[in-house]
């Protein structure tokens, strides 16, 4: 965060935005700045050459460049004695009336100490702030700077924010905890289908206080964070010495002009990070997040450890692992004040002092010890998954969704359910009681391709099954349609350049 004094904005009632710095357009003031820092120079010395950097447009990002930086080095005191016993030592031999009785006061105390007199004259006042010495260079690119800058530019002008809506696509559990360590008040509420956070004081609009308005600049990190954010602020300023209600919006699609701070996915405990492993590749059609949105509960939220969706249908799992009674009491609470139209599981370690009632009737809860079992959550994704196969079975024969499928050539079943957001089950099973042909190999052949199929595989000289896989591997379908094509394939070995397909019988 910068000083006030160095915010700049753009004001065009009702909106107002800070004047946020380009990376490459400013690319060289910053590394000039960070230039001025080397090692060995004095604060004196650093804030002297970086107003020779200054002009009538720039100075005051580059005296907000400045402060970001003096906040990120290490200054010490480069006196060899301390300044303060130099002083006492020249001082208690009383005043001087003359250059040289005060060049030999300073030879006095130069032996006095092991200094040259020179010295002891250098470094009588090094204790003073301007006379600190920087210790260390600071480890920072110029394009890292200039997005810091932008980033502190945004707390400053939230300093001044009433209120913050925030939208964010993961990385709830670091905002919420943000949220209660800065001691914010908040409320949540469904747009569009999404659900924002809406931040407040405990103060009204006419008591605002400073204190509040900084608190809430430091949730900005956090937010940003997630892969996909957005931010709405309404911001106090003056326009001709009266205070004015402005709105700040900002997101994501701006995010090259901030550090970058994506959040980790990070697990409480080996248990959670095992079953995701385990589920992420048996969930398959399934989009598997882990800490994937929050779930309002009263006046408080939850935020499931998993959640797993598909075109629109979500189930989402709580893993209830060692939890403490008194955090074990508050989640079950939590829990009473569900929606209970949320489809939530939760899996509850065995040892833990609690029921299946604890959660409710409403809630699917099964009990595990050691690892958390896969099967009862893949259980629940089938069932959610027929129960899409149907209402797109129904779609189809109800003719609101035209596959328009060519008759002479073959259909990639995945493409067709990829373009009419249709399961590929559905597809499958509507083709096997409506269209003549076969699948095979998650193609559909129509009749057409199938007779000039049958024709190839006749033609060959032999009818050994190494000589068809290399014709159906031509049309990319499997072994599976040589019954539709009147042939069947005795295993009497394993090896394919010895079996032969022969004519089923009847």
């Amino acid at each position: 965060m910068l000083k006030k004094e160095f915010l700049e904005v753009k004001k065009r009632k009702p909106n107002i935005a800070p004047r946020y710095r380009s990376i490459d357009e400013n690319f060289s003031t910053a590394e000039k700045v960070i230039d001025v820092y080397e090692e060995g120079k004095s604060k004196e010395e650093i804030e002297r050459e970086v107003s020779e950097l200054e002009d009538h447009d720039n100075f005051k990002f580059v005296r907000a460049l400045s402060s970001l930086l003096e906040r990120r080095a290490e200054f010490e005191q480069g006196a060899p004695v301390e300044p303060s016993k130099l002083r006492e030592a020249v001082f208690e031999r009383g005043f001087v009336t003359g250059e040289e009785e005060r060049k030999k006061v300073m030879e006095e105390v130069g032996q006095r100490y092991g200094l040259k007199p020179e010295e002891v004259d250098q470094n009588l006042w090094a204790d003073r702030e301007k006379n600190e010495v920087l210790v260390s260079t600071v480890d920072i690119t110029p394009e890292e700077m200039v997005r810091q800058y932008n980033l502190s530019l945004t707390q400053t002008l939230l300093f001044d924010a009433l209120e913050l809506d925030i939208g964010a696509s993961e990385n709830f559990r670091e905002i919420f905890s943000m949220i209660k360590f800065l001691g914010l008040m908040f409320s949540v509420r469904e747009e569009k289908g999404e659900k924002k956070i809406n931040v407040t004081g405990p103060a009204s609009l006419f008591k605002k206080t400073r204190k509040y308005g900084t608190t809430i600049a430091k949730l900005l990190p956090s937010v940003m964070k997630a892969a996909d954010w957005e931010i709405e602020a309404q911001v106090e300023t003056e326009v001709g010495g009266e205070k004015r209600i402005y709105q700040f919006k900002l997101d994501s699609s701006q995010e090259e002009l901030f550090p970058e701070m994506h959040a980790e996915e990070s697990y409480d405990s080996e248990i959670e990070r095992s079953f995701a492993g385990r589920i992420s590749s048996k969930a398959e059609g399934w989009v598997v997040s882990r800490e994937p949105t929050f779930l309002e509960a009263g006046n408080s939220v939850m935020i499931p450890d998993f959640g797993f969706e598909r075109r629109g249908e979500e189930l989402h799992l709580e893993i209830v692992g060692f939890w403490t009674p008194e955090y074990l009491r508050e989640k079950l609470e939590k829990v009473k004040n569900l929606d209970a139209e949320k489809d939530l599981m939760f899996a509850v370690d065995e040892e833990l002092n609690c029921t299946e009632e604890d959660f409710g009737k409403e809630r699917d809860v099964f009990f595990y010890g050691g690892d958390v079992p896969i099967h009862p959550v893949l259980k629940r994704l089938r069932e959610k998954e027929e129960k899409l196969v149907q209402e797109d079975l129904q779609e189809l024969y109800d003719g609101e969704i035209d596959l328009q499928v060519e008759s002479d050539s073959i259909t990639d079943l995945d493409d067709l359910s990829s373009t009419h957001n249709v399961e590929r089950k559905a597809i499958e099973e509507y083709f096997q009681e409506e269209y003549q042909g076969s699948i095979s190999n998650g193609k559909y052949v129509p009749p057409s391709v199938l007779d000039e199929l049958k024709e190839r595989i006749a033609s060959l000289g032999t009818k050994k099954v190494s000589s068809v896989n290399e014709v159906l591997k031509e049309y990319g379908v499997a072994q599976n349609i040589l019954e539709d094509l009147g042939y069947t394939v005795t295993y009497t070995t394993l090896k394919q350049d010895e079996l032969k397909i022969r004519k089923k019988e009847g």
